[in-house]
């Protein structure tokens, strides 16, 4: 079964077929005495090309406001950075 790790998240093929379950980064027991980051599961059965939408999507939704000429720099700044991992 193949496996796409990175520090942020975590693409697990589903069995044979071309879907995989992605897991995100995320902060368990936010400001509590025992916070902890893990991987928690996103979606199952995601096709590849959405998995990486929604990765960027992650990446970008810690961002906070943006004009639409500096969300679409910043956009393609995270498609460049997610791309850089595929080479």
């Amino acid at each position: 079964m193949l496996k796409i790790t990175s520090e942020e998240f975590e693409m697990e093929q589903v069995q044979t077929s071309p879907f995989f379950d992605l897991s995100l980064l995320a902060t368990i027991n936010k400001g509590k005495s025992n916070e902890r980051t893990e991987m928690k599961i996103e979606a199952y059965g995601l096709p590849f090309e959405e998995c990486l939408k929604r990765i960027v999507s992650y990446k970008m939704s810690s961002g906070g406001e943006f004009t639409l000429s500096e969300y679409v720099a910043k956009y393609q700044e995270v498609v460049t950075e997610i791309s850089k991992l595929i080479k």
